[in-house]
């Protein structure tokens, strides 16, 4: 299965890998990505749940 994804969302994956692994805070990903902590925290909760598939209809 081909899953395709534009720029915005190829940049927000390692983002938010980087804030799963502690290697990032929620807070300094949000202004990196120009979103709320909350939503931030719902990608997260999103990419857990069905890991990089999902990601491609943020």
């Amino acid at each position: 299965m081909l899953v395709t994804m534009s720029n915005k969302e190829l940049h927000r994956l390692p983002v938010i890998q980087a804030v799963i692994e502690k290697r990032l805070r929620r807070r300094a990903a949000a202004s990196q990505l120009d979103l709320t902590e909350r939503q931030v925290q719902r990608l997260m909760n999103r990419y857990r749940e069905s890991g990089a598939d999902e990601c491609s209809s943020w």
